[in-house]
């Protein structure tokens, strides 16, 4: 099998992608456990879609797998305000998304009382903080 060669900055730009994707992941297992601690029993999971042409810090849409209508907007709501705290950008484009699943369920108790407290103080830190990525959307 022959190797392909790749400039050192491509090799860069692949591995801060990478680390964007696993700390994205991370992120939404954390929000997800924050979710479950605000709204116990409601969220059985919480979904990020992202475009393939997005940014490395970007995101396109968040859906909370819930039943109810007025919670899910509301679950919407307060986790893409966590996932602004945590410096994402949402930015919907309207082309072709991919998914990652996030369940508070892949977490021990301890876990998620930790990841809780994370976005909570995140939360905390930019509600002090101006505004400074509004809603691209106006449904915030």
């Amino acid at each position: 099998m022959t190797e392909i060669e790749r400039s050192p900055e491509t090799l860069a730009a692949m591995k801060r992608t990478m680390a964007a994707e696993q700390r994205l992941k991370e992120d939404l297992v954390r929000i997800a456990c924050w979710v479950d601690v605000v709204h116990p029993g409601c969220l059985s999971v919480l979904e990020i879609q992202r475009h393939y042409s997005c940014e490395d810090d970007e995101i396109a849409h968040v859906v909370p797998l819930v039943k109810d209508q007025e919670t899910r907007r509301l679950i919407r709501s307060e986790a893409e305000a966590a996932l602004r705290a945590l410096g994402w950008t949402i930015r919907p484009q309207g082309c072709d998304v991919r998914t990652i699943f996030g369940r508070a369920q892949s977490r021990s108790q301890h876990g998620r009382i930790l990841a809780f407290s994370e976005i909570q103080k995140a939360m905390l830190n930019t509600e002090m903080a101006p505004e400074s990525d509004p809603d691209p959307r106006g449904t915030a």
